[in-house]
Order: C-alpha cells, then sequence, then structure tokens
C-alpha cells in the first residue's frame, strides 16, 4: 500500500508528507517540479527501475549506466532511453515487453495515451 498526505499551502503550491523527504510542488514550472512534471519522472523512473531489472534478471549485470529522458505533450510520452552499447531490435522488443510488463505507473496511465520509447546509444 502507497499512503500520501498532501498539504495545501499557498495558491498553487502543496507539500507531501509520505516516505521520505517532503516534495513540494507548484502550479507553474518556473518555480519547480509541478504535478505533471512529477508524473513524468515517476513514469521515467520507473521504466529505468524496469531496465534495471531487465539486464540482471537476463544478463546478471547488477550495474547498468542507463540515461532516461522524457518529453510529455498532449496524450503523448516520447521517451528516450540512452544505453552503454547498442542492442538487436529483438533484444529491444524483448526490454519493451518487460517493461510493458512490469512497469506499474505505465500501467496506471490511461489507454488511450501514446508511450514511445527509443533505445539510443
Amino acid at each position: 500500500m502507497y499512503q500520501t498526505k498532501i498539504i495545501g499551502q499557498d495558491l498553487y503550491r502543496v507539500r507531501s508528507e509520505g516516505y521520505g523527504t517532503s516534495v513540494e510542488l507548484f502550479g507553474q514550472t518556473k518555480d519547480g517540479e509541478t504535478p505533471m512534471s512529477l508524473l513524468n519522472i515517476a513514469l521515467v523512473a520507473c521504466i529505468t527501475m524496469c531496465l534495471q531489472g531487465y539486464f540482471y534478471r537476463y544478463h546478471k549485470e547488477k550495474q547498468v549506466p542507463v540515461t532516461v529522458d522524457s518529453r510529455y505533450e498532449t496524450d503523448f510520452f516520447q521517451v528516450r532511453v540512452n544505453l552503454p552499447e547498442a542492442l538487436e531490435a529483438s533484444e529491444q522488443d524483448k526490454l519493451s515487453a518487460y517493461i510493458d510488463k512490469h512497469c506499474r505507473v505505465k500501467k496506471l496511465l490511461r489507454e488511450d495515451l501514446t508511450i514511445v520509447i527509443d533505445f539510443k546509444v
């Protein structure tokens, strides 16, 4: 179970109380993280952890230097996975299927959202 308490402060400013350090969210990106940027962070963090799990489970690699970038515009997430070496197309397909199966954040999002994941070196 996950629990979070949100405390409203000033207009369009909230602070979370949950696990670990509090997070402040704002209504404008110029002020800091917004609820949408936090959703983007959650999706990309989950995808990154799935990548780590995949490489550990199937290749016994505990450390995979990976950087994942994401951009969101209306109903469309563009996710770029930067890996240390290129993957064959079949390995990319297996990795994508693993993410689809194990990324709990992705599963929570609307089915009509487009999420494109590209693998780059």
